[in-house]
């Protein structure tokens, strides 16, 4: 039914020779776009989840770098002193 539905769009045609020219199956190469953008949209969304905590808490950007190294130093000089 999908597919027929994308056949009537003229901008599958393009699609469709697009896939065909680099050898791949119109509608595989197709579910891995959507499949791609999906995970997008989820990266996007627990990255501004992130932010938003972040933004919350009270820290910006410099404290969570010094953060950072505070912990990569403690970290080496616990391995230094075992």
């Amino acid at each position: 039914m999908a597919k027929n539905l994308l056949s009537d769009l003229p901008l599958w045609d393009q699609f469709e020779e697009a896939a065909r020219k680099r050898r791949r199956n119109p509608v595989s190469l197709l579910t891995d776009f959507m499949r791609e953008y999906l995970e997008r949209l989820e990266d996007q969304k627990l990255d501004n989840e992130i932010k938003s905590s972040a933004q919350q808490s009270g820290y910006d950007e410099a404290d969570a770098v010094n953060l950072v190294r505070q912990y990569r130093l403690e970290k080496k000089n616990g391995r230094a002193t075992s």
